[in-house]
């Protein structure tokens, strides 16, 4: 998916999460079911300040040091203030300028234009449930946000000690396209093909939900060795929290 369709989904999304926070009521009386140690308050101040990070990776060209004073802001301010900064700089930098990211091969703006728009669907969807509105995720987005979590946060965050060294690979696959999941000696590798032991089915919005711990995998077809299956999504556990 390229970046103009990126951004488009990023503001349709970053609207629609806008849009369900109740006018009148206290955020942080309200629970997240997906996010359980969270309330709504604390889910609307996180993605603001995750827009106010990402701000400050691209302008540093490095890692940040120093979190912005948000204090005296609410956590509606900051959301909304950390998405104007944030598109302010998507405007102005072109995808493939630099910024420093947490993904050596991907070292540019494009990136994170990338993660906001899957970190925006997912929290929207979190806000969703915690009002009872929930909606699905852009077949698309979703198809594209499967390659995001499994080829970039999956291999960047898991390390070879957290898995059993040459298992077999675990398929994931959609109507459109798959994902085999290589458990290799220095790290694990995804590609577009493979002898898969574990073979994960469905659409691509139900596959993603699932992964992310979203979603109760009932839509979805396991076959081969079940294990594979909680061994993948263990790992996904632990590279999405």
């Amino acid at each position: 998916m390229d970046t103009s369709q990126l951004r488009h989904h990023l503001n349709t999304e970053y609207a629609r999460l806008r849009s369900v926070l109740p006018v009148d009521g206290d955020l942080a009386a309200i629970r997240v079911p997906s996010c359980p140690d969270w309330s709504l308050d604390d889910l609307v101040r996180h993605v603001g300040e995750v827009y106010f990070h990402k701000v400050d990776c691209i302008r540093l060209n490095a890692r940040p040091t120093q979190e912005p004073d948000l204090s005296g802001l609410s956590s509606v301010q900051i959301l909304e203030r950390g998405f104007a900064a944030v598109s302010e700089v998507f405007d102005v930098r072109a995808p493939q300028d630099p910024a420093w990211t947490w993904f050596a091969p991907d070292q540019s703006v494009g990136f994170w234009i990338r993660r906001m728009a899957h970190e925006t669907a997912i929290h929207r969807l979190d806000a969703e449930l915690a009002v009872h509105d929930p909606s699905g995720i852009d077949a698309a987005l979703a198809e594209d946000g499967l390659d995001e979590v499994l080829a970039t946060m999956l291999v960047a965050d898991i390390e070879p000690h957290e898995y059993e060294i040459g298992r077999p690979p675990v398929e994931v696959r959609t109507e459109h396209r798959s994902w085999f999941v290589h458990f290799e000696p220095e790290a694990l590798r995804v590609s577009d093909r493979g002898e898969a032991a574990t073979v994960i089915r469905g659409g691509a919005a139900d596959l993603e939900l699932w992964l992310y711990n979203r979603g109760s995998g009932d839509d979805l077809t396991f076959s081969g060795d079940l294990v594979g299956m909680g061994v993948l999504k263990d790992l996904m556990t632990e590279a999405t929290q």
